[in-house]
């Protein structure tokens, strides 16, 4: 009776419990957990065999189904950047372009630097097809950036192919770029790092990173966002340190290569943007953070530049009779 009672009352008031709530926990669990398995076991087969075409196929429909549409995308031209048969690879891209959201709601400071660093390919590229390899590019968002390039990415905790012993020939693309990755990398290593993308370019090497600029507190802001974030990223800065530009100009003199030099960004808004963005999202005002963040994309991209306080430095190094070369 009172069982009766309680399950009309519940009716009432607009609720009904449900038996097979635990049954419904459980299901949705399991989901999750072949989905883990599924993740790791392509991922130990493509560190095995890191250039299978096949391997980077079957990633991309699993990222597809599991909302991933990024790195679906990225791995599609992974994929068809190895070998994989063309029709296949457009009618799986037919479908997928459909979902991949807008880029101009991106986090700013990530939708930036990936529109400066595509910036810099497409003129250089002057309009010919070119090859493209991004060491350490993420979840591959640059691939969405420059769809008309062929696009490979080289991520070993993402698809498998290592950034720091990169398993192609040499000169396998026109241009071997990475973002925001030298400053994770350990000093003693940095030669040898920007050697192994030397050797796979044919026309250049383009960089996107943050450098020491002095004046700028560079300690005191980075352990202020740790202790703000706890940012994994901002403890790498500050454990590797960042890159001079002085090490970068005597690398291109000691490899007899161009160099060309540009500022991008502003060290203020970056750094504000890492704030709001953290704060607004525990905040739960993800919708407002959008709004903010492609208002910013949308008006703000073209005037940011600081020449004085930039929040990294665009750099090209290459070939004096590299084809493709254009100065800044």
């Amino acid at each position: 009776m009172i069982r009766r009672i309680t399950k009309i009352a519940l009716r009432k008031i607009g609720l009904r419990k449900n038996r097979n709530t635990k049954e419904t926990e459980n299901k949705v669990a399991v989901q999750k957990d072949a989905g883990i398995r599924d993740r790791k076991e392509l991922i130990e087969a493509l560190t095995k065999d890191p250039l299978n075409e096949n391997l980077h196929l079957k990633y991309a429909d699993y990222a597809s189904r599991a909302g991933n549409y990024y790195l679906a995308y990225a791995e599609l031209k992974t994929a068809e950047a190895l070998g994989a048969e063309r029709n296949t690879v457009e009618g799986k891209l037919s479908k997928l372009r459909q979902s991949i959201p807008s880029l101009k709601r991106m986090s700013h400071n990530q939708y930036f630097r990936l529109f400066s660093l595509a910036s810099e390919i497409i003129n250089r590229a002057s309009g010919s097809n070119i090859s493209v390899l991004d060491v350490g590019g993420g979840n591959g968002k640059l691939a969405s950036f420059i769809p008309d390039a062929s696009y490979c990415l080289a991520e070993p905790k993402v698809n498998g192919i290592s950034g720091t012993n990169l398993p192609f020939a040499d000169h396998s693309f026109d241009y071997v770029v990475s973002c925001h990755v030298l400053e994770h990398i350990p000093v003693r290593e940095r030669v040898v790092f920007l050697n192994q993308l030397l050797s796979k370019a044919k026309r250049g090497v383009i960089l996107l990173n943050p450098f020491y600029i002095k004046g700028t507190y560079v300690e005191e802001r980075l352990k202020l966002i740790i202790k703000l974030t706890n940012s994994q990223w901002a403890k790498e800065h500050l454990d590797c340190t960042l890159p001079r530009i002085q090490d970068i100009e005597q690398y291109a003199r000691e490899k007899g290569l161009e160099i060309f030099i540009r500022p991008n960004g502003t060290m203020t808004t970056s750094m504000a943007f890492v704030i709001i963005n953290y704060f607004a999202a525990k905040s739960g005002f993800r919708k407002e953070l959008k709004e903010l963040n492609t208002f910013f994309n949308e008006k703000f991209t073209e005037i940011l530049d600081s020449k004085e306080y930039p929040n990294a430095y665009l750099i090209y190094l290459g070939w004096p009779e590299a084809q493709g070369s254009v100065t800044n």
